[in-house]
Order: structure tokens, then sequence, then C-alpha cells
């Protein structure tokens, strides 16, 4: 296992200058129409229409509510007035402020950075503003969990800065650069404050992944892949060259390896014949539905009829589209046994941290599950 030495050349011609913060749309999924908001850690300023209008402690409280076009803002004495737009922000560092979704009513969330709200099509728009080193530490802990090595969380950390650079103007249209959902990457502020997690991402700070044009790659990942990765244009139709389907010798004793779902026959070919499937072309009884996957495939194919195997793991909500169908069931049930668990493609999670847990560095385990990758910093592409 080779050592890792990471060299930050010194650049002689001027590069873009890394944004110091990132604008994350909060609750993007949900339609809110009012919120409470509270100083936790620290101190903040409230300014609405740009005027100063009081500073927030702890256990300071606002109420932020849509009053037709604008905002009505209160804290705790009373009523503050309407506005369009308002702010809260931090006077200081160790800030931390938190934000309790009123309707719907959801559970509270803590965020590092500042806050600013405005209404937008009939609901909240609520944006945290907050520097890289925060954003990707909750991130790292939303898509990864906690309890992992610190090899590991680098690794995910890095993937995820990758991501970020790669899809930084993805909303760049409706006033910031990505949003909290699994449509971006999932973020939900500072969870537990995992050190290990804070520290991973400061290790790899500036640490990006790129293909052999040094251009920021397609960073996909999922929770266990089973045994095999899959390629990516048979999960998305798209070609990456990195993304290769291979085979994966330290994920199979994961959680996530393995599976099974019973299916009721009759709701089976109910759900063929939508799709084109004739039973009488396909022969007597239930041997028909019979499928085998030693090695992945990527169609489940009955008669004339090819049915792609991520089209059927998307309408049953199957944890992978890598399983076999047991028809020796006398019940009428179908046996779905399967491999892995999300869509295969890129770095497997549970595999990485077996690598990681083995004493594999991070180069190590990226290019183990990224074909002919580089690990720059990001100031190198510019």
């Amino acid at each position: 296992m080779r050592r890792v030495y990471v060299i930050i050349a010194v650049m002689f011609f001027a590069v873009p200058a890394r944004p110091g913060t990132f604008l994350i749309s909060l609750f993007n999924e949900q339609s809110l129409s009012s919120i409470m908001v509270s100083a936790e850690k620290g101190r903040y300023i409230l300014t609405a229409d740009g005027n100063e209008s009081g500073s927030y402690g702890h256990n300071d409280m606002l109420y932020i509510a849509i009053r037709g076009d604008s905002l009505m803002v209160r804290n705790q004495s009373g009523p503050i007035g309407v506005f369009s737009r308002v702010s809260f922000s931090e006077t200081g560092e160790f800030s931390l402020f938190g934000i309790k979704p009123a309707e719907p009513a959801a559970e509270r969330s803590l965020y590092y950075g500042n806050l600013e709200v405005r209404s937008e099509y009939g609901r909240l728009s609520v944006i945290n503003k907050v520097d890289e080193h925060n954003y990707l530490g909750g991130v790292v802990e939303a898509e990864a969990g906690n309890g992992w090595s610190q090899m590991f969380y680098m690794v995910q950390a890095i993937i995820s800065r990758t991501y970020l650079y790669g899809n930084i103007s993805r909303h760049s249209d409706e006033g910031f650069h990505l949003c909290d959902a699994v449509h971006c990457q999932v973020y939900k502020g500072r969870l537990t404050g995992n050190e290990t997690i804070y520290e991973a991402v400061s290790l790899t700070e500036g640490l990006v992944i790129v293909n052999d044009d040094n251009t920021l790659i397609t960073a996909a990942f999922h929770s266990n892949c089973g045994g095999q990765t899959v390629n990516s244009e048979d999960a998305w139709v798209v070609y990456r060259s990195y993304l290769r389907s291979m085979t994966d010798p330290y994920c199979r004793g994961g959680r996530n390896a393995s599976w099974h779902a019973d299916i009721d026959a009759g709701e089976w070919q109910e759900y063929l014949a939508g799709l084109g499937f004739d039973a009488g072309e396909a022969g007597p009884g239930q041997q028909s539905f019979s499928l085998r996957q030693p090695v992945r495939q990527s169609f489940y194919t009955i008669g004339d009829v090819s049915i792609p195997l991520r089209v059927i793991r998307n309408d049953w909500n199957l944890r992978s589209a890598w399983f076999d169908v047991d028809v020796s069931n006398p019940s009428g049930m179908l046996r779905f046994s399967g491999r892995g668990h999300g869509h295969g493609v890129g770095l497997c999670q549970e595999g990485a941290m077996e690598m990681a847990a083995r004493g594999y560095n991070f180069i190590d385990i990226l290019q183990f599950y990224y074909n002919g990758v580089k690990v720059k910093q990001i100031e190198e592409l510019f």
C-alpha cells in the first residue's frame, strides 16, 4: 500500500478565487409558509429590507410567515413588521442558529453561517449562506452517517466537494448554488457536529476528482453494489469512461449486501401485462417469470418483451436492480432475492468503508471505484 503525499503547487498565474461561501436552499422540496428561527450560539443581527432591526442571542426567537407577496416578522415581544426580505447574520465565529418549520410542521435543524428569507411564488425561500467547510461537513454526515473511519470520511468529503464545484451553477437562475435535497446533495445542516467528519473535510481541503482531461467527474456513489458495480449507461443512458462495471470484493459482507421481497404472482403478471407481456406466448404457469442473474444484467426478458431492470426496481421500490426471481413457492408468491442497495454506479460506500478499515488510503479507494481518475486541487483546474 503506497503512502500518499498531497502537494499543493504554487500557481504563477491568476486563477479565479474559490467562493468563500455558498448559497444553499433549505427545505427546497417543501412549500413552507412559516418558520421559527432561533439563535443557538453567538449573536445574530436581523436585517429587514436593508435596515437593522435588532440583535438576537441564545434563546431569542423569530417567527417568519408568508403574508401575500411579503414576509410578516415578529419576535417574542410582538410584531416587527412586514418586509420583502429579511436576513439573520452572525456577528462572530462559532455561531449557530436553528430553523423549525411551523407550517407544515417539521423537526428543528441547526445551521452554521447566515440565513436569508424571502417570499417567492407563495412560499418561503429559505437560503443558508454557509462556508465550504461547514457545508461539506453537513453533507458528509447526511450522506454517510456516523461511526465510520476518518479515511472513509475523507473519501466522502472529496466526492462531495467534487459535486459541489461541478454543479455550482445548477440553480443559478433561482438565486442560489445548490439545494438541500437528493436532487443535489443531502444537506441537513449540523446534525451531531461529528469532529471526525469535520477533520476529514479539513484534511482534504480543496481536493476534487478529475477525469484524464482534467474535468470534474460525476462522482456517483451508492450504499452497496452487492459485489459488482454498474456501467453508467446501463443505469442512466449516459456513458462515462470512469464509471465502468467492475467486481467489488469488499462490500459483500456489508449490511446492505443482500435483501429479499415477496410479490404476489397475480399482481406481477398484471404488472407485466401492462408493459406488453402476453402470458400465453411465454409458456404455461409461473415458470416463465423465473430470473437468474449470476452477474448483473440490464433486462428482464419474457418471450418478446424486455423490460429494463432499473425500471422494475423503481416501479416496485426494490433496493437494487440486481435480483433473482424464484417461482418455487407454492403459496403463489414470487421471491425476489437481491444484492446491493442503490443504483450501483460509481463508488460503493460499504465497500469503501471496508477498504478504509483494511488500511487503504483515499486515493487507492477513489481510483478503485472510478476508472482512470486523478485527485487534484480545485485551483489547478483553472
